[in-house]
């Protein structure tokens, strides 16, 4: 079950807080999944869900919580992915274009001690494999043209 998912569940039993009972075919009436479906999300809480028709929904509101809040965490956690678009490299009119915008100071001395950032090392990798594909390429062009 997915965190969109168990919210939704949660919510419908939030809903519902002034029914002192609550099963599963009501759930699933009032949520939109099957009973099957839910059961299989909720046996995950509590194995019994699927068995007793008398089971109380209700009483995993607790667990729901603590589980949306474990995955929110699990999500939190994931480092942004790094994307270098086309725009980004026709900064750039070549590697050499690059390092001179990027890791020159005033004079335009190569500074050493230039730290590039997690992006600027993604735009830098990226831009070295198109150099790469391109010189092969090329080699291959001139292979062609001598046979």
């Amino acid at each position: 079950m997915n965190i969109t998912e168990a919210r939704k569940i949660l919510s419908v039993i939030e809903k519902n807080r002034s029914r002192r009972f609550l099963s599963l075919d009501d759930l699933s009436r009032l949520s939109g999944y099957y009973p099957d479906v839910l059961g299989e999300y909720l046996s995950y809480f509590d194995p019994t869900v699927m068995i007793d028709a008398s089971f109380n929904v209700k009483g995993l509101e607790g667990p729901l919580k603590e589980y949306i809040v474990e995955l929110e965490k699990k999500n939190a956690s994931k480092p942004k992915r790094i994307v270098v678009t086309k725009k980004t490299l026709k900064e750039y009119s070549s590697i050499g274009d690059f390092l001179y915008k990027k890791m020159t100071g005033a004079g335009g001395l190569v500074d050493t001690s230039t730290i590039l950032s997690d992006e600027d090392l993604m735009v830098l990798h990226k831009m070295v494999d198109t150099e790469i594909e391109d010189r092969r390429k090329a080699k291959r062009k001139a292979r062609r043209k001598k046979k």
